[in-house]
């Protein structure tokens, strides 16, 4: 959320005790886990996803078309990527195949840069009946960079470009460039046949696959317990500390006006779990509009999709659930871990009626305030620590942070997020304005444009760059007469508390 972000800028520049950075496990996937109190929690929280919800790109389904069609094959299976993406249809109970060059740990044996390449592809797919194909397979600073990155492009416009297939052909998900990706492959030279190998499969499986064909497009992907140098990648811990950082609202609006190569250096990182969440989202047709996933925010917006519709009919057992969800978020949460705090989350998000549209009604108009007990993020952890009195005695001496809420109002079109904080023990209040409005896409009356209009201290309106007036998405995917639950565009749920 906006205000999230800007509270996290007046943060950035705090000294603050290293294990308010410590990286929450929440990326881990909860399999079954229970609460440390059974008594308190009688039903073990569901498997949570990665990252927040729908975008105007990506339509919404019914629980019905989340089930895979048919077996989704991974080619590069035991790649990092390819790793995740796997891992997560296992979890899903999805139907796969995987391959490797090599044939390792069970996959299929399939190399795409072979002459019987496209032949061995069309066998595997009618031989195991599959619907989407995923092609993680690449290659970047080695001498076959050209030749391996558009070997998936190649195969498949060789194995299903023909008339005979037209009437059969799979879904295609490739993983490709950004556009200032793309631009600075053009100009860096070693990154040239990466680019250009990269630039080629994407245009072929557009052209073969047509409606059929979903390209996602990160950045830069983190994840995983190390660090590595060819492909360069950061490890999770470290990546969630820089993607708090970089995906900060200033450091992203003022990217956009960089030169490519700057602003790439820039550019927030995706955790691979969200880049494997879209992708697989996209396999089940739960974002079946998604066809270019080009920026952080929709990776991480697709990677969260859910069924949709809510709860059309009522009964005491769904609400007597819900009712127990919200006693425990919202008096017992610091008992939990993160990880059976997010499944609670999402289990009560499953059981909004489907008659609450906070689009269109006025159920939001009020105060709510933050319950950070429930956070899961890294960046809330830290806002904790302060509130809670956590740093030195003489840190709370120079900025001691009294309270944060948000303040809906004027039939639903604005929002104030009130920071309070003092700051050489004088008191100090920053406020947040921003305006909303329904998404174009909208089809559970959830979904909000928030658009940022202005920061305000002390009741004085501060000038701000017009690069900052930019829009986000923002779904308050539960809400009743005491708590709610808001996405953003950094995929976490926000627990709110009505306030007085």
């Amino acid at each position: 959320m906006h205000g999230v972000h800007a509270l996290l800028l007046l943060l950035l520049f705090l000294p603050r005790q290293a294990r308010s950075f410590s990286p929450a496990a929440h990326r881990v996937p909860l399999r079954g886990a229970r609460s440390p109190d059974p008594h308190n929690l009688r039903h073990p929280p569901p498997p949570r996803r990665a990252g927040p919800t729908c975008i105007a790109s990506v339509a919404t389904r019914n629980s019905d078309a989340a089930e895979a069609q048919g077996t989704v094959l991974v080619i590069g299976g035991t790649g990092f990527v390819g790793r995740h993406v796997v891992g997560l249809l296992e979890r899903k109970g999805i139907p796969y195949r995987s391959t490797s060059t090599d044939g390792r740990t069970g996959t299929i044996v399939l190399d795409l840069t072979d002459a019987d390449a496209a032949q061995s592809l069309l066998e595997i797919c009618r031989g195991n009946g599959v619907s989407t194909i995923v092609s993680t397979a690449g290659s970047i600073f080695t001498e076959r960079d050209y030749e391996v990155n558009s070997s998936s492009g190649r195969t498949a416009a060789a194995a299903f470009g023909g008339p005979d297939e037209r009437d059969t052909l799979p879904k295609y998900v490739f993983i490709g460039n950004s556009p200032r990706v793309r631009n600075v492959c053009n100009v860096v030279s070693s990154l040239n046949e990466y680019g250009r190998g990269k630039e080629e499969s994407e245009r072929l499986i557009e052209e073969t696959f047509g409606a059929k064909a979903f390209i996602v497009k990160p950045v830069f992907i983190y994840g995983g317990d190390g660090f590595g140098l060819n492909p360069p990648r950061l490890p999770a811990g470290i990546g969630e500390i820089v993607e708090a950082l970089l995906g900060l609202y200033p450091i992203q609006a003022t990217c956009e006006f960089l030169p490519d190569i700057l602003g790439v250096a820039l550019e927030a990182p995706v955790n691979v779990e969200s880049v494997a969440g879209a992708i697989v989202n996209v396999a089940t047709g739960l974002c079946e509009d998604a066809r270019m996933l080009e920026r952080r925010e929709d990776i991480i917006m697709a990677a969260s999709q859910r069924p949709s519709g809510g709860i059309a009919s009522q009964s005491p057992a769904t609400d007597a659930r819900r009712n127990e969800l919200k006693t425990i978020l919202s008096t017992q949460a610091s008992e939990h871990t993160p990880e059976e705090n997010f499944a609670m989350l999402e289990e009560l998000e499953t059981l909004r009626p489907a008659s609450t549209r906070p689009t269109e009604d006025q159920s939001l108009n009020g105060r709510w305030n933050f319950d950070f007990d429930v956070e899961p993020d890294v960046g809330t952890g830290v806002i904790k620590e302060l509130f809670e009195g956590g740093g030195p005695e003489w840190l709370r001496k120079i900025v001691d942070f009294q309270g944060v809420h948000m303040e809906i109002g004027n039939r639903q079109t604005t929002i104030q997020l009130v920071v309070s904080v003092d700051l050489f023990e004088k008191e100090t209040k920053l406020v947040l304005h921003t305006s909303l409005s329904p998404a174009s896409r909208n089809p559970d009356g959830t979904m909000f444009m928030e658009t940022f209009e202005g920061i305000e201290l002390n009741g004085v309106m501060l000038p701000y760059p017009k690069a900052w007036k930019r829009s986000r998405y923002l779904e308050f995917s539960y809400v009743d007469d005491s708590f709610a639950i808001a996405r953003g565009a950094g995929g976490e749920p926000h627990f709110l508390l009505r306030g007085a």
